[in-house]
């Protein structure tokens, strides 16, 4: 009995020895997780970062290259390919985004959800297409972010903070823009704008302010 289970043990023994060469697992220095890069590991403050960038270089961007709306939309009714590629800002094969101003006469404000909108009756327009701002505290799309051309994703370490951008910009647009506005008493009242948006349905455009004023009182210079 002790010959077999002492030929049981040595072939075990054998057997865990072939076992040796075969990596069943990692082995780590003590502390590898601290070795991470630094830039992938620092916080990443959005807020602080387009607070840096609004007055030098956002609301220039803005008021800089904007286009008249009643220009664009006519542009775009007669040849929209060559109104994207005139006045367009693009990357790559993605949505082309535009930066404009006008004037106009707000018809309706819509505050049934938190992405409260302005209904606006175009100076200078006759045309069908509707033209709506969006003014908070909900905000949709990127278009801010995309449409001043210097934002680019190659800069961040990776989509989230890409992504806090966007959120961050429009949480300045509500803080620094909307304010110029009273929803309750706005209809009625004229409105002019710098602002931008994405190019989506035909039919409809959904602004997002970055200059604003209505009624005389201005939003969007800070």
């Amino acid at each position: 009995m002790c010959d077999k289970r002492l030929v049981i043990w040595l072939w075990l023994l054998v057997v865990l020895s072939g076992l040796t060469g075969c990596r069943l697992w990692t082995v780590r220095p003590i502390g590898w997780k601290e070795k991470k890069t630094a830039v992938a590991t620092q916080a990443f403050d959005a807020a602080g970062y387009v607070d840096s960038i609004w007055a030098s270089k956002v609301a220039p961007a803005v008021t800089g290259k904007a286009v008249e709306l009643a220009t664009l939309l006519a542009a775009l009714e007669a040849d929209a390919d060559a109104a994207k590629t005139l006045y367009g800002v693009r990357e790559g094969d993605g949505p082309v985004h535009f930066v404009v101003k006008g004037e106009g006469v707000v018809a309706r404000v819509d505050s049934a959800s938190p992405h409260r909108t302005l209904a606006i009756r175009l100076s200078k327009y006759t045309g069908k297409t509707e033209v709506s701002m969006q003014i908070g505290p909900v905000f949709r799309g990127t278009a801010l972010r995309d449409a001043v051309g210097f934002i680019r994703f190659n800069e961040f370490v990776n989509q989230l903070q890409y992504a806090e951008v966007s959120t961050k910009l429009h949480d300045r647009v509500f803080a620094t823009v909307v304010p110029a506005l009273d929803a309750a008493a706005a209809p009625g009242k004229s409105l002019s704008f710098y602002g931008v948006f994405t190019l989506n349905e035909r039919g409809t455009i959904m602004l997002t302010p970055v200059k604003l004023a209505v009624g005389g009182k201005e939003g969007g210079k800070d």
